[in-house]
């Protein structure tokens, strides 16, 4: 348990930093974490998704967002759109997109298998 510790505020302080109006501002895109870190929802500037073509589904912003997440160490193994009960995972603002998703996860051999 103790071993988990300094990696569970290391996820805190990042989740902290990640989500914030200012970055999205100054890099174009913010991360919030869910609280056990397997999903997120990413808010990208509308000037930076019109960059990418304006297209939310399209194969270039899924390679930003897997891009991003892993510049910050996360979601490893890829990421999904999380499933929603609504027609769609995205919300618009004026200023901005969110898209919501959850890493992938990725299994380790047991050793000696």
């Amino acid at each position: 348990m103790l071993k988990r510790l300094p990696v569970c505020a290391a996820l805190l302080a990042a989740a902290c930093a990640l989500d914030s109006d200012w970055m999205l501002a100054d890099r174009g895109y913010s991360i919030a974490l869910a609280p056990y870190a397997d999903e997120f929802a990413m808010r990208v500037h509308l000037n930076e998704l019109r960059q990418l073509g304006g297209d939310t589904k399209s194969a270039r912003f899924r390679l930003y967002v897997s891009e991003r997440l892993k510049i910050h160490g996360l979601c490893p193994g890829g990421w999904e759109e999380a499933l929603c009960a609504q027609d769609s995972c995205v919300e618009r603002t004026e200023s901005s997109v969110t898209v919501f998703g959850r890493c992938v996860p990725t299994w380790v051999a047991p050793q000696g298998a």
